[in-house]
């Protein structure tokens, strides 16, 4: 049978408390993998027993046989030893004298961790610093344009709240293990007795929550994955919801696919292919934003201007029904228009030798009706 355990191993009094409580209710900790801090027990007589986690020396995989006779001495069992840091003990002797009575040498044990502990949030905000640096560079390599890619990136909202929600519970349970073990040096260091049992349920329900959020994490990973390397077009007549869209050609045929971003609340990436009856292949690329947050849509509007305005040097015209509207066309002919009415933005691309803008009555319709 497995258990949860509350969180770390290094909240000595809490796994204590957790263990102790289990063998009075007849479960009894076996040694093995403890992965997901679940815990394998067995079954047996309920009775009142006595753990102790005491750190382990560095590269100390198990105490040694010498250091096991004299606990054994003692009364106590050597049992297990937990994530390589700490040794766990048993005493079912309620007489037998506590391993540890001298508090300031028990926290002399605990120096390791301590340095560990902090090595760890040396590297934890050296990792943050880094993924922040990242993110800067790539802001400032992106430019003004980095609004346009951010939103036409897969990034859904359940997404987003796996990725955030996951690593700031982890950092807070980190940050609560470094409190936990800091307060117990220093009341050891100061002479007085650290408590050897507290209350764990909270930490059982955190633990529960984090893992929870892991497996929550991974699917998340798993689908960003798949929906990245294969994108789903499905032809016009297929799709049974309203898309935006105006065909460029009479005589083309049109895929739609649906985009997922938390900044949007719906967005569409359509193609429209009239090659037929041509040498060289010809398309339209259509993708259609509506902003979560309306007043997103200008700065969108604006990035995607820089983002396409070297090639194709759109400039602004005015047309009854949108707040704004840009047309261009590249050296080699291919157009460009770019509209935005309220909280909806939409960038058209076009291989065609027809005037694009000619289509902007039905565009500005499409965007009334979507409104």
């Amino acid at each position: 049978m497995v258990k949860l355990m509350p969180g770390y191993v290094e909240d000595v009094a809490a796994w204590q408390a957790r263990l102790e409580d289990l063998a009075a209710k007849g479960w009894f900790y076996v040694p093995s993998w403890i992965l997901f801090r679940l815990a394998s027990f067995e079954r047996g007589e309920p009775k009142a027993v006595r753990y102790r986690l005491e750190p382990a020396g560095k590269k100390e995989k198990c105490p040694d046989w010498e250091r096991r006779d004299t606990y054994r001495a003692l009364g106590w069992e050597y049992v297990d030893t937990i994530g390589k840091t700490m040794h766990l003990w048993r005493c079912d002797n309620p007489e037998a004298p506590e391993l540890h009575t001298d508090p300031e040498t028990e926290a002399r044990a605990y120096d390791r961790l301590s340095r560990q502990e902090k090595i760890s949030g040396y590297l934890s905000w050296g990792i943050l610093a880094l993924f922040a640096g990242l993110i800067a560079f790539t802001l400032y390599v992106s430019g003004e344009t980095y609004l346009a890619h951010l939103v036409g990136t897969w990034l859904p909202m359940w997404y987003l709240a796996a990725v955030v929600s996951f690593f700031g519970t982890s950092i807070f349970m980190a940050r609560w293990q470094t409190y936990v073990l800091r307060r117990t040096l220093r009341t050891m260091r100061a002479g007085v007795e650290a408590p050897r049992r507290r209350p764990y349920r909270l930490a059982c329900g955190l633990t529960l929550v984090l893992d929870l959020l892991w497996v929550f994490y991974v699917i998340a990973l798993w689908c960003h994955g798949a929906h990245t390397s294969r994108r789903t077009f499905q032809q016009m007549e297929d799709v049974f919801e309203p898309v935006p869209y105006v065909a460029v050609s009479q005589n083309g045929e049109a895929w739609a696919s649906p985009q997922e971003n938390w900044l949007t609340s719906e967005q569409w990436w359509t193609i429209e292919d009239y090659t037929e009856g041509r040498r060289y292949y010809q398309y339209s690329e259509a993708r259609y934003y509506r902003l979560r947050f309306p007043w997103l849509a200008d700065d969108l509007a604006d990035s995607l201007l820089v983002e396409y305005g070297d090639e194709y040097a759109p400039t602004e015209t005015e047309y009854p029904g949108l707040d704004e509207a840009w047309t261009g066309e590249a050296v080699n002919g291919d157009q460009y228009l770019l509209f935005r009415l309220g909280d909806q933005v939409w960038s058209v691309e076009a291989e065609t030798n027809a005037p694009l803008a000619e289509l902007l009555p039905q565009y500005a319709a499409v965007l009334a009706e979507f409104q």
